[in-house]
């Protein structure tokens, strides 16, 4: 999927827009003089794009801007993406606003609000470039991570800045930067396609075809070995069947088949069901019911000596009663007429003893109590009755449930026993299992070796896939057809060494032209070929993104390429962007024939790859030819006319 860049989007603190919009598939000059903005353009890109850290030039941009936003189009939708000026003095922020829509306008300030970060925005718009699961893994004597190709990793080949596009001594965007010239390195392969795009999926799937390879083997070496030796391994296999009774002591061995035959005859075998029924109490329920047992003997036998204690006392004051009686009932004789109540009951004297009539009321109470404790004495009895009977049947229950459990426990052990047996035999029945199956592997009609082989051959056709020779071989094809791109892009340059193949150099990230010596970029001559060689390699290598529909941006942001025609800087910074600009300077200014051949191989290449391809150039220079003139974004930016407007900048 094709993307391009429609429109970049300014947002005043007062919500006011500043939409700077661009052609699709065509070259766009935005040309003008200096300090208008033109080099902010790449920093804003950049910065919608993911980019945490913010390079956009201090002062007016971030005292007026709130936002900036780019517009895509990619394939049949517009993609919105937004980023706030960082905060305060801040140097980076990650917050981002993302928005897809087949035909979308700039919100309003109002509506943009964060929605997403800058590795959400990077992976969604990775995965609408096509960006497939990959991973560039390092040799074994490299001690640096994997890396995955993201758009970020596509940045290399998108812009070029004012001091990049001709620099002699790095060829690509950020080169110049600690790790960036390895992730050029690990990431390019993929991004050319010389990496197959399920390649991470094809390394996965041999990974677990080499691990199933491994279990085949190992159970073939192990029928192998069963096999050698089978009569002498079923005959050992049997002996234990023996032991654990699961064949007879007297069967028939003699050949491999028969002992075969009573192997498998030991595979009917199921376990027996325990000994004890379900209907029988467990130890634990036993004990249980033993020690609730034990708890009502105990109440009984206390309640049984309580009532014991209770007649004994009684009967021991009922005889105390009695002979108290007893003497009381002298009391007979004393005539009943006896007036003299107060005296002696036998002398009459007058004496200080207990008057006849209490003595009679005493005899009366006496006895009394007597026909009470009579009353009570059948009940008494009764109730000892009934506690002697009820401590027997708790007795018997207690010496019933002692019998029970010491039945259990013995039941218990026998069941242990027997599951000890049992899970003997079924380690022995594992054990001639897989005997069986390993005899059965082994033979022809098994089909284990046609699986193996099987496997092999898809390991074989994956590994050639993703071996890493296979990728160098398919690197250089690409580079030799990129390579023979550049050489005619050179011709057209007219590059000082137009007759020589160029190449581009993987391993040095630069370009070297083969002479009758390869000679590299670094030691050519002059800044027209150190610009040529940067534009040559980026513009084939685009060349081949777009033809081979590869997951790479299809635009190119190139800041002032036509100062190194100019020998005096001076000069070249008071073009205005005006078509006078150029005829004003002296023959020995500029070398204008090589900067209309530059715009225009830009032009023919956007005109040859249209509609896929587009070319942003900012400019101090403006030629006069209409097609350079149909490429203008805008009126040059001169008399109050530049990125931001000019009446943004009143207070």
């Amino acid at each position: 999927m094709t993307m391009q860049i429609r429109s970049i989007v300014l947002y005043h603190r007062d919500g006011r827009q500043r939409v700077l919009p661009f052609r699709l598939g065509k070259l766009n000059v935005i040309t003008g003089q200096s300090r208008t903005g033109k080099s902010a353009l790449i920093d804003i890109v950049d910065y919608c794009l993911g980019r945490s850290t913010f390079n956009i030039f201090e002062g007016v941009n971030r005292d007026i801007i709130a936002w900036y936003a780019v517009m895509l189009r990619m394939g049949e939708s517009d993609v919105f993406c937004a980023k706030p000026t960082p905060r305060g003095n801040a140097a980076s922020q990650s917050a981002a606003y993302f928005k897809i829509g087949a035909s979308l306008e700039p919100p309003n300030l109002g509506e943009l609000e964060v929605n997403t970060n800058d590795d959400g925005l990077t992976r969604q718009i990775s995965s609408m470039l096509g960006v497939s699961p990959n991973l560039s893994t390092p040799g074994e004597n490299h001690t640096r991570l994997p890396v995955e190709a993201t758009l970020a990793h596509t940045k290399y080949y998108l812009f070029q800045e004012q001091g990049e596009i001709a620099n002699r001594a790095f060829l690509f965007h950020r080169q110049s930067e600690q790790f960036m010239p390895q992730a050029i390195k690990d990431t390019l392969p993929y991004l050319l396609g010389a990496v197959p795009e399920d390649r991470l999926a094809l390394i996965q799937e041999e990974r677990e075809l080499r691990r199933q390879l491994k279990l085949y083997e190992r159970r073939e070496r192990e029928a192998s070995s069963v096999g050698s030796s089978e009569l002498s391994k079923s005959l050992q296999l049997i002996d234990e069947a023996k032991s654990v009774g699961l064949l007879p002591s007297d069967i028939d061995a003699s050949t491999p088949a028969k002992a075969r035959e009573n192997l498998e005859a030991t595979q009917r075998w199921t376990p027996s069901a325990p000994n004890n029924s379900s209907g029988e109490k467990s130890q634990l329920e036993l004990t249980t019911e033993l020690d609730r047992a034990r708890l009502e003997y105990k109440e009984l036998y206390d309640a049984r000596v309580r009532a014991r204690q209770f007649q004994l006392e009684g009967e021991h004051f009922a005889e105390a009663i009695g002979e108290q009686a007893d003497r009381l009932k002298a009391i007979g004789i004393v005539p009943q007429g006896n007036c003299n109540s107060s005296g002696c009951p036998l002398c009459g004297g007058e004496r200080s003893a207990p008057s006849v009539d209490e003595l009679r009321a005493s005899l009366g109470g006496l006895e009394r109590d007597l026909e009470n404790i009579e009353t009570q004495r059948p009940r008494l009895q009764a109730r000892l009755a009934d506690l002697e009977e009820r401590v027997g049947h708790a007795r018997q229950k207690v010496q019933t449930l002692q019998r029970q459990l010491r039945f259990a426990v013995g039941s218990e052990d026998e069941a242990l026993a027997q599951r000890d047996v049992q899970a003997r035999i079924a380690r022995i029945l594992g054990r001639i299992s897989l005997y069986l199956e390993s005899v059965q592997e082994v033979a022809p009609a098994s089909g284990l070796r046609n699986e193996i082989e099987s496997l092999k051959a898809r390991i074989d056709v994956i590994s050639e896939q993703v071996d890493q020779e296979s990728v160098e071989a398919a690197m250089d094809s690409i580079l030799n057809r990129i390579g023979g791109v550049m050489t005619k892009l050179a011709e057209r340059l007219d590059l000082e060494f137009r007759g020589c193949p160029y190449r581009l150099d993987t391993a040095g990230l630069t370009v070297i032209a083969d002479t009758d010596k390869p000679i590299p970029m670094h030691r050519m001559g002059s800044g027209e070929n150190w610009l040529g060689c940067h534009l040559i390699s980026l513009l084939a290598l685009h060349k081949h993104f777009v033809e081979n529909r590869r997951p790479v941006p299809s635009f190119l942001i190139i800041d002032q390429p036509s100062q190194v025609y100019f020998p005096s800087t001076a000069a070249y910074k008071q073009l205005d962007g005006t078509n006078e600009g150029l005829g004003n300077l002296q023959p020995t200014d500029a070398d204008v024939s090589a900067v209309g051949r530059m715009f225009k191989t830009l032009y023919d290449l956007v005109q040859e790859l249209s509609p896929n391809f587009q070319i942003i150039v900012t400019e101090h220079a403006n030629l006069p030819e209409s097609w350079y003139q149909e490429s203008l974004v805008e009126p040059p930016w001169r008399d109050g006319r530049a990125l931001i407007p000019k009446e943004w900048l009143k207070r």
